[in-house]
């Protein structure tokens, strides 16, 4: 196999969010939501997300990269055990000023005193079209990630010039191995295109969200987010596939 999964560490997060950033490019809530691109500072700021994240949350990063050519990263997936407590109360994902933002760890360690991420400018990130789209996936993310552990996947990106190469279900299939050594369930937010993939691991439709980007930026459409989840039992719809 040309091609191996190692677990990633501090040091490769700069080039996974430059990955990240690359195989986005094409996708149209990234091109609404930044207008200019992956600009530098933004890249910085989302490095140092991730960084803060890795040492203070309980997540995971696996590359994928050529066994010829190990220090080449092509690929990574990101995944975060959340504990489904999160929703628990009737102040659930609530900031002290009432606003309904938090809604996975991610969110909460966010709102930490400690958490002071560089600036970006005002013009590269076009924030109300993902506040517009947030409330209903918050709403989702309430249904599936309460009450019992889960495994929620961040990222799964793929250099553009190393896509359709099975990159993708290979780190996918990392994430799921995982999830069945410890019978814990997946959730995730996919767009349409990488939906077969997540089906055939044992993945199932459970909602999705449609968003009018045109609200936002003329030339835009609608733009669907696709909610999946997988059962531990989805184990077993694997191994079917697998075998048929």
């Amino acid at each position: 196999m040309p091609f191996q999964v190692h677990p990633g560490n501090l040091e490769d997060l700069p080039l996974c969010t430059a990955i990240q950033w690359q195989a986005l490019a094409s996708n149209p809530f990234w091109q609404v939501h930044f207008p200019n691109g992956g600009t530098q500072d933004l890249q910085n700021c989302m490095t140092y997300h991730t960084e803060y994240e890795f040492n203070n949350l309980d997540m995971y990063v696996f590359k994928a990269v050529n066994t010829s050519r190990p220090d080449d990263i092509l690929g990574y997936a990101k995944w975060t055990i959340e504990e489904g407590n999160l929703f628990s109360g009737a102040d659930a994902g609530k900031t002290t000023t009432g606003e309904q933002t938090i809604t996975t760890q991610h969110e909460t360690a966010t709102h930490s005193p400690s958490f002071c991420p560089p600036p970006v400018a005002d013009e590269d990130s076009n924030d109300s079209v993902f506040k517009a789209w947030l409330p209903e996936v918050m709403d989702i993310r309430r249904t599936y990630l309460t009450g019992t552990r889960t495994i929620m996947l961040d990222d799964l990106c793929v250099r553009p010039d190393h896509q359709r190469q099975g990159l993708g279900t290979l780190l996918l299939k990392k994430l799921v191995d995982f999830a069945d050594n410890r019978s814990l369930p997946c959730y995730l937010e996919s767009t349409p295109v990488a939906f077969d993939m997540y089906l055939h691991q044992g993945f199932r439709k459970v909602d999705e969200v449609e968003i009018d980007l045109a609200n936002w930026t003329k030339g835009y459409g609608m733009y669907k987010t696709v909610m999946m989840y997988r059962d531990v039992s989805g184990a077993l719809d694997r191994q079917r596939d697998e075998t048929m």
